[in-house]
Order: structure tokens, then sequence, then C-alpha cells
């Protein structure tokens, strides 16, 4: 079994490896998004629709699809760190039990 998790943690590991430069930039991007959001608040958004400002309505939605692209590249990513983690802590307390048991 521990064989099998050091591969399978091994596998995972090149993954993340290899989709870490996109998954940092898109994290970027996450962040930025997430700010630029802030000033758009439900009242500006109605504001810009009675005055017809189409322009501003336009770069929210840009700025709302550069956001949801990111976080679907960001998502997996996440999934990935934590499934690394759930890895190493099972390797972790399985040295730490075969130790004990070791002793007893």
């Amino acid at each position: 079994m521990e064989q099998e998790v050091r591969s399978h943690l091994e596998n995972v590991q090149k993954r993340i490896e290899q989709n870490r430069g996109k998954a940092s930039a898109s994290q970027v991007e996450v962040k930025e998004a997430l700010e630029a959001r802030k000033p758009a608040t439900a009242d500006k958004i109605a504001e810009w629709k009675a005055q017809h400002e189409t322009s501003k309505l336009q770069s929210r939605a840009d700025g709302a699809e550069r956001y949801a692209e990111a976080a679907i590249v960001v998502a997996p990513a996440t999934v990935d760190e934590a499934e690394r983690a759930s890895l190493e802590a099972w390797l972790a307390r399985h040295d730490a039990d075969s130790e004990q048991a070791k002793k007893a």
C-alpha cells in the first residue's frame, strides 16, 4: 500500500509541476479580478444600465469572463495541492505508526 501511495504522490507532484506556471498566472488573474469587481456595486451597475453605458457594462462582462477562465484553471490546481497534502499526511502517519509498532 505504501508504495502505491508514494507512486500516486509522485504522479500528483508531476502534474502540479507541469501546471505550475499556468496555475500561478491564473491565481494572479483571480486576485486582480476580485479587486476589480469591488467598485462595480449593484447600484453602480444599475446606474450604468439606466444611463446605457455599454462600454462600462462590456468591460465588466469582459472582466467577469477573464475571472471565470482563471478560476477554472485555479480550481483543479487547488484540488491537486489538496490531494498532495492528503497523500503526504497519509505517508507521515504511516511512518509514525510503523516506528511506533517497532518500539512495541
